[in-house]
């Protein structure tokens, strides 16, 4: 594995481990620290809980965050813009590839904090889904040799957005039923 891509897999590793260890879908009672994941996201029967897991892990933690990191490389960079623009369409693809114009080929980029709030809303026939989200994000340039950090790149602090998933087919099919994905098709 490529030396610039371990940190971002330690990371998206430690984060669905600590996410899938028990942490807790609400704050205690009592608690004034904020939900990591909404109550909406915990229903199955309307795919409120793949809506959600699409958006942090699949979307921005294992398409998002690898393009950020190595999308001006060469080797490497191909390769993370095939896999995000398999998970973000048209304008949410856009604001991303736009987004990094300009960037240097070497980022930081610690694991951002992505928080789904309020309810999860997926339309009658399954086919689009919108969440609510509060989001930090830190992209830096590499910082130069002997130097502390590098200037900031893109940054958002407990930044809201709406986001809104499209649900597609993939290519794996039997018997007459096709897998499906959500693709972040908008980010407000």
């Amino acid at each position: 594995m490529n030396r610039s891509l371990r940190p971002v897999v330690a990371g998206v590793a430690c984060w669905v481990i600590a996410a899938c260890s028990g942490g807790a879908i609400a704050p205690a009672p009592g608690s004034d620290a904020s939900s990591l994941v909404s109550r909406g996201c915990a229903h199955v029967s309307r795919h409120q809980y793949e809506v959600c897991y699409a958006y942090v892990v699949n979307d921005s933690l294992l398409a998002r965050v690898p393009y950020y990191k190595v999308g001006r490389q060469p080797q490497l960079g191909p390769a993370a813009l095939t896999r995000l623009e398999s998970r973000f369409y048209g304008q949410a693809r856009r604001f991303i590839v736009d987004q990094t114009k300009g960037w240097p080929r070497q980022v930081d980029i610690p694991v951002p904090s992505i928080r789904i709030v309020g309810p999860v809303t997926v339309s009658p026939d399954l086919a689009t889904a919108t969440i609510h989200t509060i989001e930090t994000w830190l992209v830096r340039a590499a910082p130069p040799a002997g130097g502390r950090t590098g200037r900031v790149l893109f940054a958002e602090t407990n930044t809201r957005h709406t986001i809104v998933l499209d649900r597609t087919p993939t290519m794996l099919c039997a018997a007459g039923h096709c897998l499906h994905k959500w693709v972040v098709v908008q980010i407000r």
